[in-house]
């Protein structure tokens, strides 16, 4: 009998998936009592991630993957008291959930936050995108579009630069931005002075130097909002 090449196993989608939902139902409950425990052991005013995959020090850094060390459920209530944090961070995360969602997590910032606390979101563009397509085909040449090409999209056409910030990465079961929305949005859930960053800026140096998509800076969108 010939046996079957484990790297061939691992690129078959279906068993990829069931591997993925074994892991998690074994880590999430796991997760979910690291995640309280970092909480709870967290100097106030803390400074928390939604949706990181790397440590950073200082931070409390959680996502929902399945293997995340720190389970949190950003649309749902945090199991954090309030005012428990100075500094909130979330990269490519917002967009990946239904706009209700979007609100919940947004609100719940707004309470873990202490008075003065600031949330920063990193999330796509879609008036840069909107403006690339409208350039035509020399947006085909540019840095958005090489950095699409070098993650294995397809880009021939300058259509490919709206069709992408919404139909793939599971963007289209989200909700999509641009500063207006974010705005609007960050403003409902209780801040105040909502402003646009160059990637990699902040007037607060909690937040100077921490976003790791700079290559994709023509196509993304940083927000800074006071609680």
């Amino acid at each position: 009998m010939t046996s079957l090449n484990p790297q061939f196993l691992l690129r078959t989608p279906r068993l990829r998936s069931a591997i993925k939902s074994t892991v998690s139902a074994v880590n999430t409950p796991l997760a979910k009592m690291r995640a309280r425990r970092a909480f709870a052991a967290a100097p106030r005013p803390m400074k928390l991630e939604i949706g990181g995959l790397l440590p950073r020090d200082g931070w409390v850094i959680t996502n929902v993957n399945a293997t995340t060390r720190n389970y949190l459920d950003c649309t749902s209530t945090w199991p954090v008291e309030d005012a428990a944090a100075s500094y909130i961070f979330s990269d490519n995360v917002i967009e990946h959930i239904p706009l209700a969602a979007g609100r919940a997590m947004l609100a719940e910032a707004h309470r873990v936050l202490q008075p003065g606390g600031v949330i920063r979101l990193v999330t796509p563009d879609i008036k840069k995108h909107v403006e690339l397509y409208l350039a035509g085909s020399a947006s085909t040449q540019t840095d958005v579009a090489k950095e699409y090409r070098d993650m294995g999209l397809v880009v021939e056409h300058s259509i490919d630069l709206i069709r992408i910030p919404i139909g793939s990465f599971g963007h289209h079961e989200g909700y999509v931005y641009d500063f207006d929305v974010l705005e609007q949005e960050l403003k409902r859930a209780g801040f105040h002075s909502v402003v646009q960053c160059e990637m990699g800026e902040s007037e607060h140096e909690a937040l100077k130097g921490i976003d790791f998509r700079l290559a994709q800076e023509g196509a993304q969108i940083v927000v800074e909002a006071t609680r």
